[in-house]
């Protein structure tokens, strides 16, 4: 595919394409990966994001995030846990031919505290609609356009109870039953890496 200055998802495929991600290879660590998803809409690239259930039992309980969660031994690769996560999160079924790269591995954390977990993050490529079927663990799933990421007045600060210091986090707006959207922590990481790798921060890549 020949890149144009119009055609946005060809240079990302691109620059993917060369990047070499960092990856976290230490031993005895615990593993999960999750998927960061794109598609084009009417020439506008955006990128799919989950609202996770509120849970006790998670430590991420109620934030925006990607689909994904922990490696499991029946899963062939850490590209197939996204794989797994994303059809039984969402009902998404993405394949292997659909990955356009990987990010860094970032080192998992909750509540302000490092875990012992390396996350993994596989960039796919949707070029057909699928129907969003969130299961129990998502409150909601929606679709962001990259330029709402880019834009630096939608850049703000997350406070939370459990540091003094607030995190630097990305304002989405509200959501369908009127909540408001914070992207941050773990996966606000992820997406500034992202609009980094793909050129859309330096300006070599349009974010609209």
């Amino acid at each position: 595919m020949k890149c144009t200055d119009s055609n946005n998802l060809c240079k990302i495929v691109e620059r993917l394409s060369h990047y070499r991600p960092v990856l976290i290879r230490r031993e005895g660590i615990k593993r999960a990966s999750v998927a960061l998803i794109l598609r084009n809409d009417k020439n506008i690239t955006e990128l799919l994001f989950i609202q996770r259930a509120e849970s006790e039992r998670d430590p991420w309980s109620g934030q925006v995030a990607f689909p994904g969660g922990g490696a499991e031994k029946l899963d062939a690769s850490l590209e197939q846990t996204a794989i797994r996560e994303s059809l039984e999160e969402i009902g998404v079924s993405l394949s292997q031919q659909m990955i356009l790269g990987q990010l860094d591995d970032l080192q998992g954390s909750s509540r302000s505290r490092a875990l012992n977990l390396a996350i993994s993050c596989f960039v796919f490529h949707l070029d057909k609609d699928f129907q969003l079927v969130p299961n129990y663990e998502v409150a909601d799933a929606f679709w962001v356009p990259l330029n709402i990421l880019a834009d630096p007045a939608n850049q703000t600060l997350y406070k939370t109870e459990y540091r003094s210091e607030p995190f630097p986090a990305t304002a989405l707006g509200q959501g369908n039953a009127g909540q408001t959207r914070i992207l941050w922590g773990l996966t606000y990481r992820f997406v500034q890496h992202f609009l980094e790798v793909s050129g859309v921060k330096k300006g070599l890549v349009k974010s609209n």
